[in-house]
């Protein structure tokens, strides 16, 4: 009967788990905060920036939340391995949701292409939230 237990329980964290790794939101531990990465990029500058959209909230605080951001794209998207870091985004925290724009840049000779790429957040508040999914670069008409 336990081990009955122990499948379903172990069969119920199994289905869960991808729904949480796909959405890209996680709760903060230490408060009230939610961090959302969008699905899409923005492509600029011969690749060495793009632009990730996110939705970050945090409960009413005088103080202000940071946002870092980490794109890594792979081969066959790009020549070569592309990494980027964003500079720290501040987010008022007022308990409402912030549309949020980071600038990833990637110092290196080649940057990103259009394609598949894999972000990861941090959002620091109250407490820490983070996200992580696999998002799409595009070329945004010009």
């Amino acid at each position: 009967m336990k081990r009955i237990r122990l499948l379903v329980l172990l069969g119920v964290i199994a289905v869960a788990l991808p729904f949480g790794l796909l959405s890209g939101i996680a709760k903060a531990t230490g408060g009230d905060s939610s961090l959302t990465i969008n699905q899409n990029a923005q492509y600029d500058i011969n690749g060495n920036i793009i632009h990730v959209g996110l939705r970050a909230r945090c409960p009413a605080s005088p103080l202000f939340g940071t946002i870092h951001v980490h794109v890594t794209q792979y081969p066959p998207e790009t020549p070569v391995q592309a990494d980027g870091d964003s500079l720290v985004k501040e987010v008022v925290c007022d308990g409402q949701t912030h549309s949020v724009g980071a600038s990833i840049l990637n110092p290196e000779p080649y940057g990103f292409d259009a394609g598949r790429a894999y972000a990861t957040a941090e959002f620091v508040s109250g407490g820490t939230a983070t996200a992580a999914r696999w998002i799409n670069i595009i070329v945004m008409p010009g």
